[in-house]
C-alpha cells in the first residue's frame, strides 16, 4: 500500500515512465546505440512528439550503454521536453518522457482548468508545474488522447489530469 501511495504522485508529477508507443517504436537494423543516436538527431520528428505545430531547433542526445537520453527545446516555448529510450536489439523504445515545452497560454487554461475543480482549488498551494501526457499514456487513466498534467508542489502535492478539448479536469490526486 505504501508503494501505490508515493507511485500516484510520481505518475502526475508529469514525467511518464514505461511508455508503450507503437508509433515512434522503431526497427532499426543496426544494433548501435551510436548510430540510433545518430538517426534520432537527423530525424528528431520521426522519433520525438514536439507540442502541435512547433519543432524543435535545439536537440541534446547522451548514451550510456544501451540508454539514450534526449534533451530537446522549441526556441518558441518555454521548458524542454525530456526523453529516454532504450536500445533493445535494435528496437528503439521510449522508455519515459517529461514534455514541458509548451506554449504559456496553453499552461494558463490548463491551470485555469485544474483550479476549476473543487479539491483542486482547496488545496493546491506552492509552486506549479504543467507537463503534457501522451495519448498512449492517458489511455491507462482516461481516453487515448492528450492531455495535461497540472501539478502543486507545496506543503501538499495536488495534481489533476485535465482534457483541455472537454475544459474538464478528468481525475485528481493529492499526496
Amino acid at each position: 500500500m505504501r508503494w501505490a501511495i508515493l507511485l500516484i504522485p510520481l505518475l502526475f508529477l508529469g514525467c511518464i515512465q514505461n511508455v508503450t508507443t507503437e508509433e515512434k517504436t522503431k526497427n532499426i537494423t543496426s544494433n548501435s546505440t551510436a548510430e540510433l543516436k545518430s538517426l534520432i538527431l537527423r530525424n528528431p520528428d520521426e522519433y520525438l512528439y514536439p507540442f502541435d505545430g512547433f519543432s524543435y531547433d535545439n536537440v541534446s542526445v547522451k548514451v550510456e550503454g544501451s540508454y539514450i537520453y534526449v534533451t530537446a527545446k522549441c526556441s518558441e516555448l518555454e521548458g524542454e521536453d525530456t526523453y529516454l529510450f532504450v536500445n533493445d536489439n535494435g528496437t528503439l523504445i521510449l522508455k519515459s518522457y517529461c514534455l514541458e515545452a509548451l506554449p504559456e497560454s496553453v499552461k494558463l487554461e490548463a491551470v485555469s482548468i485544474a483550479m476549476s475543480n473543487e479539491t483542486i482549488a482547496k488545496n493546491a498551494n506552492g509552486f506549479v508545474t504543467v507537463r503534457r501526457i501522451l495519448p498512449q499514456t492517458s489511455a491507462k487513466f482516461y481516453k487515448p488522447k492528450e492531455l495535461f498534467s497540472v501539478t502543486w508542489h507545496g506543503s501538499k502535492i495536488v495534481s489533476a489530469l485535465v482534457d483541455l478539448d472537454e475544459k474538464t479536469v478528468v481525475k485528481v490526486w493529492m499526496g
